[in-house]
């Protein structure tokens, strides 16, 4: 408002150093509206002029196709701006709308954004140096089936002979401790009910070259099926040196694609948990990098000696697996991705 006087003011200048009288009237100005202010100007020859600055108009604000609220992963958000009114909102430049999530810096040119991750949506439209009101809307995501797909820690049966004798994530103390049952709980948070799957990863570790991927469609097909959230968490089995120059990542490549069923899935992979596979989690970051998927890396909690459950297990086997700690600090990095 102040820019739009002090224009006024110089021109009023001009027209007085013009040697012309000038009478101007002020119709309506508030903040938010201002109508043309209309100035009659008399000539020195008596001719009257009535000039009407152009006041530039605030811009309509964009609507979006869903009203804010709980939406599955990958809901497509749309902007357009209210019939009618993109005249007015183009009286001023080239319009265009733009948004930026709170876990963003910048501002995105588009009309469409995708629901990757739960948080506030600001909004507005832009036309040159004006803006429309910015407008915030809060989303938040949910998973209705989630794919885990790993070895011994995300679950391992009754093993007496080595002193296990759990159905779950091994080492973790009981069944609602490993990392699995944790996920589990953050989502349900969110959303009850969201089904879990386990799919093991045993035959693709120890033996990737010959892997049997119509045997392991038809034994595992129906627990992947549809999932919406696919969590690829596999690794410490492999031989890690005989990784360079072999098909490792073209295999796990079609591996992971087999069970994405659902086009639209999330896929998340981690890295490994224990220390000194250096191959294996540079083919698998590779595969998350050039495929779209999300990287979650367990390398530095790998290194805590207190993320192990050394010391409550005889067998060094089992002891050298994630504790209760380390089970709630793998669930806690693969939430801190997804949510």
């Amino acid at each position: 408002m102040i820019i739009r006087y002090a224009r006024l003011g110089l021109f009023i200048l001009f027209l007085v150093l013009a040697k012309s009288t000038i009478f101007a009237q002020i119709v309506d100005c508030s903040l938010t509206k201002c109508a043309p202010i209309v100035l009659k100007i008399v000539k020195d020859d008596g001719k009257t002029a009535i000039v009407k600055p152009i006041v530039t108009t605030p811009l309509p604000n964009p609507i979006l196709n869903i009203q804010e609220g709980q939406y599955p992963f990958g809901t497509e958000i749309t902007f357009t701006i209210p019939t009618g009114l993109n005249t007015q909102a183009n009286a001023s430049g080239s319009m265009v709308i733009q948004y930026k999530w709170d876990y963003e810096t910048d501002w995105t040119t588009s009309t469409k954004t995708i629901l990757k991750n739960s948080g506030v949506l600001y909004v507005r439209a832009q036309a040159a140096d004006i803006s429309s009101e910015i407008k915030k809307y809060n989303f938040n995501l949910f998973y209705t089936r989630v794919t885990l797909v790993g070895n011994s820690m995300t679950q391992h049966f009754e093993f007496p002979q080595i002193g296990w004798n759990g159905r779950w994530g091994m080492a973790a103390s009981a069944v609602d401790k490993d990392y699995k049952a944790i996920l589990e709980r953050y989502l349900n948070a969110i959303r009850p009910n969201t089904a879990f799957n386990i799919v093991p990863t045993g035959l693709i570790e120890k033996d990737f070259n010959n892997f049997d991927f119509d045997l392991f469609n038809n034994n595992y097909g129906g627990l992947y099926k549809d999932s919406d959230l696919i969590v690829i968490r596999l690794g410490e089995n492999n031989l890690d040196g005989q990784l360079p120059s072999s098909q490792y990542k073209a295999i796990m490549e079609r591996y992971i694609k087999l069970i994405r069923n659902n086009p639209k899935a999330r896929v998340v992979i981690t890295s490994t948990f224990w220390k000194g596979f250096p191959n294996t989690n540079k083919v698998l970051k590779e595969i998350a990098d050039e495929n779209g998927y999300d990287w979650v890396s367990l390398e530095v909690i790998g290194k805590d000696d207190s993320n192990y459950a050394y010391g409550l297990f005889t067998d060094p086997g089992v002891a050298y697996h994630p504790g209760d700690k380390g089970m709630k600090a793998i669930a806690d990095l693969i939430y801190a991705k997804i949510k």
